[in-house]
């Protein structure tokens, strides 16, 4: 393991001392601190601390509310009766009132408390939402981080290969001179230089956009000189390692929100009971055979209970029921969607660690062909094409292995990212 964590000490051979390190732990922190979605966690918890307040507010405070009503109606109540010398007021067919009308709640039946569980609970599965969305951070800096260290592997093989071809183009050109080489192979040679410069430049280019997407994504000052480095994957066995997914937290918070709403829809169907007051002035007032304008007052004590609620009630509840069971079903098929994801990548791990094993191998071989093929061209024994090709196949080894080495460390960074690690 600790192979191809040290080859990333060396990349581009540049030396470690004062650079500027950035490692993947701390592009996950920023990304996660600079990507925008974070700042609604903050509006979604002022939002709900508003919410509570309110409905505090409403359960503390009794509730006030000034009415005013004219009326004309077609006929009046009268007296069935007429009593001689005695004037029987009769009443206007125009009315008024204005009433100021105030009322305090003694028992809610803990509604207010199950309004604020759900409130609460509501908040939790959208703040946990984010969660998830904030963990998909995780797979896109992999992507550029890890492609990073793979171009910086790529540009470093590059640079060696350059210069091992200006080598021989020295000793070629010497034995030119001396009549003992041909001309073709000094610029067959020139020919893989220019080759390799079109490569570097393509590399580099594809370094800084890299280094400039995670740059964006991160918002950390990246440059040419920063050296990415990963830290050693732990030594526990990746097979053991815990599920920690944000999903997992966001579908029980989602089952903790139907349960509050369960228990709010039962609530329903208790009574409640409030104090409540008026006072006005009208025509007429209290006294109905009164036609002027008066002053009064009513207070009490009132019951409300909604028992028409039942209607309703066990179709509220069984939708309840089906979205906890959807719940259910939806976490189920993530797990099993997840359990095979965790195959494949493990199966991968084993595949590049097996390919792993033999890379040294080739390398050493591939090497050892190469060395023989420079004694050939520097004896003119074979053209420069055929040594080009033994150098390619040799530089070509080396990034496989490189490749492997960054590909295993992927993959085993990519199992954790999935267990939520």
């Amino acid at each position: 393991m600790k192979a191809y964590v040290t080859g990333f000490l060396w990349l581009l051979g540049l030396p470690l001392a004062g650079q500027p390190t950035l490692t993947l732990r701390q592009c996950y922190e920023a990304a996660r601190a600079n990507y925008p979605l974070l700042r609604q966690s903050a509006i979604l918890e002022q939002t709900k601390n508003l919410a509570i307040a309110t409905l505090n507010t409403n359960r503390q405070l009794p509730q006030v509310a000034v009415n005013g009503q004219a009326s004309w109606q077609s006929d009046v109540t009268r007296l069935p009766i007429e009593l001689p010398n005695v004037a029987v007021p009769v009443l206007s067919k125009d009315q008024y009132k204005l009433t100021l009308d105030a009322s305090y709640l003694l028992y809610d039946g803990n509604l207010t408390r199950l309004q604020t569980d759900v409130q609460r609970a509501g908040t939790v599965a959208a703040q946990q939402q984010i969660e998830v969305e904030l963990n998909r951070l995780k797979d896109q800096v992999n992507g550029f981080f890890l492609t990073a260290l793979l171009t910086d592997e790529n540009l470093r093989l590059t640079q060696t290969l350059m210069t091992d071809l200006r080598n021989r183009i020295e000793k070629l050109q010497a034995s030119v001179r001396f009549g003992t080489a041909a001309q073709m192979n000094v610029d067959g040679l020139q020919a893989e230089v220019l080759r390799a410069q079109q490569r570097l430049a393509d590399l580099t280019a594809t370094r800084r956009g890299l280094r400039d997407a995670l740059q964006i994504l991160t918002n950390l000052t990246i440059t040419d000189s920063t050296e990415l480095v990963v830290a050693e994957p732990p030594v526990q066995p990746v097979a053991n390692l815990p599920l920690n997914r944000p999903e997992l937290a966001l579908y029980q918070s989602q089952r903790s929100l139907y349960d509050a709403q369960l228990r709010l829809a039962d609530n329903r169907l208790k009574p409640r009971f409030s104090l409540f007051a008026q006072g006005g002035f009208g025509r007429p007032a209290l006294n109905f055979l009164d036609n002027t304008f008066k002053g009064f007052f009513i207070g009490g004590l009132r019951l409300n209970w909604n028992l028409s609620a039942a209607y309703t009630l066990g179709n509220e509840r069984q939708t309840l029921r089906l979205n906890q069971q959807t719940i259910d079903v939806q976490q189920a098929t993530f797990e099993k969607n997840l359990a095979l994801q965790l195959r494949q990548q493990q199966t991968d791990i084993d595949r590049l660690q097996s390919q792993l094993d033999q890379d040294a191998a080739i390398v050493a071989l591939r090497s050892r062909v190469r060395q023989a093929a420079a004694v050939q061209l520097d004896n003119g024994v074979i053209a420069a094409r055929d040594y080009t090709t033994e150098l390619n196949n040799e530089n070509q080894a080396l990034l496989n292995q490189k490749l492997h080495e960054l590909q295993l460390l992927q993959a085993r960074i990519q199992y954790q990212t999935l267990t939520g690690n």
